[in-house]
């Protein structure tokens, strides 16, 4: 199911929070207001957040983590922002929060230290990712499906059934081959 239309719609008409010209419109994430974006289910929300990351880092270095802590954080805070600022762009937002977290974290010593979960997708072996916990791996597959459409058309769409189908694909695959990168094997199902 893409977030183009279905996802963003059958959610807001199922509170009643938009009309029937809003639903001939397409969204994507990059397009996407935040009223559209309160109005998705509770389940498509994060993984919409973590695919906009990974978009969000586009023209970065290749070592770009995936910030799991910070970004399982940001998604509560979006959905209250957003809802006292409905016509606001959710990717406006989310860049927002990125300008903010970009300093580095540091410990009273004063040691830059990086968050707990902070795999790197475009870096990572097939079995490092195999060993990441199961309730990371999703976040990683969004995240790195949002990172590969830099350079690419605006409208972008996150395919949500598509990308949790792909997820124990990638498990599968990657244990059978675990010398080869991540990235090398999400690669070629984008």
């Amino acid at each position: 199911m893409k977030i183009k239309v279905m996802m963003a719609v059958l959610g807001a008409l199922s509170t009643g929070m938009i009309t029937q010209q809003a639903m001939a419109e397409s969204q994507t994430p990059e397009k996407m207001t935040c009223k559209e974006f309160v109005a998705l289910d509770d389940a498509v929300k994060p993984k919409v957040v973590y695919w906009a990351e990974g978009l969000n880092r586009k023209g970065k270095p290749v070592d770009s983590v995936v910030d799991v802590d910070e970004t399982d954080k940001l998604v509560p805070v979006l959905v209250s922002e957003c809802k006292e600022t409905p016509e606001h762009l959710l990717m406006k937002k989310i860049k927002e929060h990125a300008a903010l977290k970009s300093a580095p974290v540091t410990a009273a010593s004063g040691v830059p230290q990086k968050p707990a979960a902070t795999p790197k997708p475009v870096k990572m072996t097939c079995k490092e990712f195999v060993a990441l916990d199961d309730a990371v791996k999703p976040k990683v597959v969004y995240w790195a499906e949002g990172f590969s459409k830099k350079g690419k058309p605006v409208d972008s769409v996150v395919d949500v059934d598509e990308t949790d189908r792909l997820v124990p694909v990638l498990v599968t695959e990657c244990k059978e081959t675990p010398k080869l990168t991540f990235w090398q094997k999400i690669k070629k199902h984008f």
